[in-house]
């Protein structure tokens, strides 16, 4: 019996025991469950941080990498860009007239070889081989319109004329002058179709305002060249401004507008050249007219002016270190004995930094042929003529164009206060050989200046 009432009191004690280690067990347990879920999710989270970490700096790498690439990339196209030399020439020269009528073109039609007989072959191949020739055209390409009432002189070409600038290599013309508009808004048009179906570049007129004010942008090996073009022509306003819903040329004698063009053209190109149609007709001294606004266009962004309508040469002057051509005289445009020149404007240099150098080579027109001077003699004449009514300018022995205080050592006697070969001393010219180059005035049957009445309609305004 006594073992039968120990038993369970020794069971009831282990009971006890086991009751009491109990609470602590499951908080040990509880505890290290938690310990182990924290050490789970820091687990978890060191995996998602490290990740993270990873990722981040992968991105930052890949971002590393890309900005040096770049870098690189950008380095190696600068160099290259560097590297890209550009050397080009832009030739230019005055007044052309093909007015059908007209009597160098009455000349062209009795010559067995066309233009070839009536532009001599050395001036051709120039204009042929620049990378862009320019001229001033003066008439209207048109086998139809109507005349201008009371306007003395009209000129009109049949568009199959323009196959004469093909051969001559004419790339552009500037249209803004006082004979566009001729044949009016029907010369215009057709003109403009006339040109673009040659493929050859204008600039100055349109059929809107927004044409007319177009600069001609041109690149060579990543150089751009801008020209516009305007005019101020005439006393007499036969040529319209265009206007945003009718055609017309850009017209100067309000400078605001042309102004804004050159501006805007400057902010799109590395260089500028502004044509402006302007002076008095045989006149070989530039107004004060030319000579102010021709400033206000330099301090604009023209990098160069480039003067036409007077048909004979004027002076050169520079500004701030940019040259202004008043008049490049004609081109081909009359019967008249006129000195003349051919300007060629080089750009040598790459994306560091470059060089524009001006040269003119002298010609003259004579009996409805242009030609080159052919002698020592006729070079002086036409460059002595040129220095005369230029302002501190030398003209070098190769035809180069200089302010006098930058010309070189040894052409520093070719400028306007040294004897020339004629004998003349101070660069000027007799006064026959005046009279013989301008054997036109506005009373010639040559001149395109004169109304009926005798008075002119086609000189610049001042």
């Amino acid at each position: 019996m006594e073992e039968r009432y120990d038993r369970p009191r020794r069971s009831r004690r282990s009971q006890r025991r086991r009751r009491r280690l109990r609470p602590g067990f499951v908080l040990n347990s509880v505890c290290i469950v938690i310990i182990l879920i924290c050490l789970c999710i820091g687990g978890v989270q060191a995996i998602l941080d490290y990740n993270e970490n990873r990722a981040q700096e992968k991105a930052e790498a890949a971002a590393l990498a890309e900005q040096e690439e770049a870098a690189q990339k950008a380095e190696e196209e600068a160099a290259a860009l560097a590297e890209t030399e550009y050397d080009f020439t832009i030739a230019m020269m005055g007044d052309v007239n093909l007015d059908d009528t007209w009597y160098n073109m009455t000349y062209l039609v009795e010559q067995e070889n066309g233009i070839y007989d009536c532009i001599g072959e050395s001036l051709l191949d120039r204009m042929q081989s620049a990378d862009l020739f320019c001229v001033n055209s003066e008439f209207a390409f048109t086998d139809g319109g109507t005349a201008l009432d009371g306007k003395a002189y009209t000129f009109r070409a049949q568009t199959s004329n323009v196959s004469i600038y093909e051969t001559m290599g004419v790339d552009l013309v500037t249209l803004a002058n006082n004979h566009i508009y001729d044949y009016g808004a029907e010369g215009l048009t057709d003109t403009l179709d006339t040109l673009d179906s040659a493929g050859i570049a204008h600039v100055g007129a349109g059929e809107n305002l927004e044409e007319a004010c177009e600069p001609y942008y041109v690149e060579f090996d990543g150089y751009t060249v801008a020209f516009v073009n305007a005019s101020c022509a005439e006393n007499i306003r036969y040529t319209p401004q265009a206007t945003e819903d009718s055609s017309g040329i850009l017209l100067c004698y309000d400078t605001e507008e042309f102004v804004k063009v050159i501006q805007n053209a400057k902010e799109n190109a590395d260089f500028v050249i502004a044509c402006v149609h302007w002076g008095t007709e045989y006149s070989y001294e530039a107004n004060e007219t030319q000579r102010t606004t021709a400033k206000e266009y330099i301090d604009a962004g023209a990098d160069v002016i480039v003067g036409t309508h007077s048909h004979c040469l004027q002076g050169i002057e520079y500004y701030n270190g940019k040259p202004i051509f008043y008049n490049l005289g004609t081109c081909w445009f009359n019967e008249k004995t006129l000195e003349t020149f051919l300007l060629e404007i080089r750009f040598t240099g790459n994306a560091e930094g470059g060089e524009v150098t001006f040269t003119v080579t002298p010609a003259i027109q004579s009996g409805c042929v242009t030609r080159l001077t052919e002698s020592d003699e006729e070079w002086n004449q036409v460059v002595s003529l040129m220095e005369t009514y230029s302002y501190d300018v030398t003209i070098a022995s190769d035809g180069t164009v200089y302010p006098s205080s930058e010309a070189p050592v040894s052409d520093a006697d070719n400028g306007t206060d040294d004897e020339t070969e004629d004998g003349t001393e101070d660069g000027t010219v007799d006064e026959d050989t005046l009279d013989d180059a301008a054997d036109g005035t506005a009373e010639d049957t040559g001149s395109d200046s004169a109304t009926g009445d005798g008075s002119d309609d086609e000189t610049a305004a001042g």
